[in-house]
Formats: C-alpha cells, sequence, structure tokens
C-alpha cells in the first residue's frame, strides 16, 4: 500500500519478509492438515492458526513503514528546516511520521510473538508480570523444558542487536509516553549548534538504527517459525497426534 502512495511497485518488497511469510504460510499449511473431524477439538488450532497468519499483516506493515521512512529521509538535503521549501518540509515531515511508526511497530510484532509463544507453549508469563513483554516471555522460555535450542537462537539475536534496539525502545517510550521523539532531538541539536533554527536530526544515523531494529524482528520471527514448522513437519512424518495445541 505506501509503494503506491510513493509512486513504487506493490509486489516488490524486502525478500526476507517474503521468505517469513512463506515460513509462516507453510506452518499455517501443515496446521490445516492436522484438523480432526471432531469440530469441538479443533478449536486450539484455529486459534494458533489465526495468531500465526495474523503476523502476515503485522510483518508487511512494519516493512513498509521502514521503507517509506527511508525513502522520504533520502529527498531531505538540508540541515535546517528553516532552510527547505515547502516540498522538502513536507518530505521531511513524512520521514518522522513513517519513522516513529516504523519504531512502534518494531515492538508491536515482538511483544505479539510473545505472545504467541506463550499461548503456544503454555509458557503462563501472566503469572510472573500480568502486563508482560516479548523479552519477559523470552526469560520464561529459559526455563522451559525442551524449548533450549529455540531459546538460545533467540537470545543469540536480541544480545547481537541489545544497543539499537535499547535506542529504540527509549525513542519509542518517549514518543508513547512523553513528548514527540524530534522534539527532543529539536532540542538536542539547537543546544548543540547554539542556534535558534531547527536543526534537522542525523536522519542516516536514525535510519540505521531502525533498520537493525527491523532486521533483528525479521531475524527472530524466521527463527521461530522455521522452528516450529519443522515441529511439525516431524510430527507429521511420524503420524503423530496433533491435538496438544502446546505441540505446535
Amino acid at each position: 500500500m505506501l509503494r503506491r502512495l510513493i509512486g513504487q511497485r506493490e509486489d516488490v518488497g524486502n525478500e526476507q519478509v517474503q521468505r517469513i511469510i512463506g515460513l509462516i504460510d507453510r506452518y499455517c499449511s501443515l496446521l490445516r492438515a492436522s484438523y480432526e473431524d471432531d469440530l469441538e477439538a479443533n478449536e486450539p488450532i484455529y486459534r494458533i492458526e489465526a495468531w500465526a497468519g495474523g503476523f502476515r499483516d503485522s510483518l508487511n506493515e512494519l516493512e513498509q513503514s521502514q521503507h517509506a521512512a527511508g525513502w522520504f529521509s533520502r529527498r531531505v538535503t538540508k540541515q535546517f528546516e528553516e532552510e527547505m521549501d515547502e516540498a522538502e518540509r513536507a518530505d521531511y515531515q513524512c520521514h518522522v511520521y513513517f519513522y516513529k511508526n516504523a519504531i512502534v511497530r518494531v515492538f508491536s510484532v515482538l511483544d505479539k510473538l510473545g505472545y504467541f509463544l506463550n499461548e503456544l507453549y503454555g509458557l503462563r508469563t501472566e503469572r510472573v508480570k500480568p502486563r508482560y513483554s516479548f523479552f519477559t516471555v523470552l526469560r520464561q522460555m529459559k526455563e522451559a523444558a525442551g524449548l533450549e535450542e529455540l531459546y538460545q537462537e533467540m537470545q543469540k539475536i536480541k544480545t547481537e542487536f541489545k544497543d539499537p534496539l535499547n535506542i529504540l525502545r527509549n525513542k519509542r517510550n518517549t514518543e508513547i509516553h512523553y513528548v514527540n521523539v524530534e522534539m527532543l532531538d529539536d532540542i538536542q541539536q539547537t543546544r548543540r549548534h547554539f542556534t535558534r533554527a531547527n536543526h534537522v536530526e542525523d536522519l542516516q544515523k536514525n535510519m540505521n538504527l531502525l533498520d537493525q531494529g527491523c532486521m533483528m524482528v525479521y531475524r527472530t520471527m524466521a527463527t521461530v517459525f522455521a522452528y516450529c514448522t519443522r515441529l511439525l513437519e516431524q510430527q507429521a512424518a511420524k503420524k503423530l497426534p496433533q491435538r496438544n495445541p502446546r505441540r505446535f
């Protein structure tokens, strides 16, 4: 959708995201193949499939926001807002909008994934913390039997992207709970340059941070659905009964 707004083809997107969606489709297909004649017995599987399928839209929305933020950032060349003409100022405002939107979506997708894993494997994270995040679920997985491989892979990704994710989390929290991110950036830049003009923050640096945050999400999602799909394929090969959703 957003690519159409900036005059680009909608069928050309992030290849990594498309591979993840392919894994999700495969996972959902295997779930459907496990349906039984008893509709009531299928109810847990319906829920798991619906949650998994919802990640298609979530990933597309994140990737397109990331893409749009980068596209508009490359159209901004001035260092001060006062130097911009009307068109460039509009491009800058569009960049800020999609940049903030993408940051919020990074953590939204992660938290949805945490909820999915909590339900899938019966981790009961809500007993530890009623309003939990993806990172709370990840800590809970450390103690769960049979999830050592998945936990180690996810923990490795988290550690690799720890620093950029912390910066993005602070920006997300500021955007949601306090004042606008760009307002703080303006204040910091103004003090740094001793001028009353509104200095534009380093957009390339901001995009590099966002890209790393998105990469963390993409790699984590790919890891989770590759793992879950592999388990279902193994179960299908052995023709094991699949009534317990925790085994998916």
